[in-house]
């Protein structure tokens, strides 16, 4: 579901909600598995991609989540985080995304190998440097604390974002909301508030809008990932709307985690009319074989919402967006 049509790749963009441990590419996988001897199911592009892409909608999130053993046994060492972080934004510059958040969960993505959090995070800023003078880019980063990998990981991961604050914008509490309950999270992401950090928290993604209620006198976020069943009570709307949260919302993504029945039943059209701050983003680029683009035609063609509302939410992801005030103003200033 890629999408290069010049009507949507040609308008300059914003992206706030972006897993970067869901977008190497297939290839990528494969050369790293050959370089560190790593057993794969398939060493051509075509068949490993039956086994790393999600096509069609799966039961659930879970369904999903389990889809990522393959990526998250990829990141072998700092080198080959670098690369995957380089090409990530070689792939937003050939969609004309100028305004871009990566996010990534340093304990879930290097525990596999051990692998050590500081470099990782040297060879992302050496990729973001390169992207942004050679792209002409804003690239903002979020330290993600996973759900599944439990409290102290939650602990461990803050206090190391709270080290590197220079670098790292904000914090995410992400992963399977049902497993999970928020109370064993609270402390330490609101520690990184108090830090100075801003704060995402996945919620409403596959939870009713009573759990997006929850996050939002919990945790005091700054932004939500997805909230899109916040629709499903006005109480859960007007709180976001009183307290000036906007969502990060990846449309085919819900659809693909059934977090949605259908594409057409997506909320994004009637959140956005009901005057909540959304933001169109592709969650997991790779995975889910989408990308901004796709997000654009499918608010446009299939939920109805004009180029001058796509073009508002940009403003609400720049608005929202966590990178420093001036590097992100020059961008916006340059290019929308």
């Amino acid at each position: 579901m890629k999408n290069f049509d010049p009507k949507y790749n040609d308008i300059p963009k914003t992206e706030i909600h972006c897993h970067l441990e869901g977008a190497i590419r297939t290839q990528t996988i494969i050369d790293i598995a050959r370089e560190y001897n790593l057993k794969l199911p398939a060493y051509e592009a075509a068949e490993l991609d039956k086994h790393v892409k999600v096509y069609n909608q799966l039961r659930d999130l879970q369904a999903v989540l389990d889809a990522f053993a393959i990526f998250q046994n990829s990141i072998t060492s700092p080198a080959v985080f670098e690369r995957i972080a380089w090409e990530l934004f070689e792939d937003c510059a050939k969609q004309n995304i100028k305004l871009f958040e990566v996010r990534f969960s340093p304990d879930w993505a290097f525990h596999g190998h051990n692998v050590d959090w500081d470099a990782c995070l040297d060879g992302l800023l050496r990729a973001k440097e390169r992207a942004e003078k050679e792209f002409d880019m804003a690239i903002g980063i979020i330290a993600i604390t996973s759900r599944g990998m439990g409290a102290e990981s939650c602990v461990k991961t803050v206090d190391w974002a709270i080290r590197h604050k220079k670098y790292i914008q904000a914090v995410d509490l992400a992963d399977g909301e049902l497993l999970y309950p928020a109370q064993d999270f609270v402390r330490p992401i609101l520690k990184a508030k108090d830090a100075g950090l801003k704060v995402t928290i996945h919620t409403g993604e596959d939870t009713p809008a009573s759990y997006v209620i929850e996050t939002i006198n919990n945790f005091q976020p700054d932004r939500l990932g997805h909230g899109i069943h916040s629709i499903e009570d006005m109480k859960a709307v007007g709180l976001i709307k009183e307290k000036g949260i906007t969502l990060e919302v990846n449309p085919w993504s819900n659809y693909l985690t059934n977090s949605v029945p259908t594409i057409e039943a997506h909320p994004l059209r009637k959140l956005f009319d009901l005057g909540v701050r959304v933001t169109i983003n592709s969650d997991d680029p790779e995975v889910l074989e989408t990308n901004v683009n796709n997000e654009y035609r499918i608010a446009h063609e299939i939920l109805g919402m004009s180029m001058e509302d796509i073009a508002l939410c940009n403003r609400f992801a720049f608005e929202s967006s966590f990178i420093e005030e001036s590097a992100k103003q020059r961008i916006w200033d340059k290019y929308f």
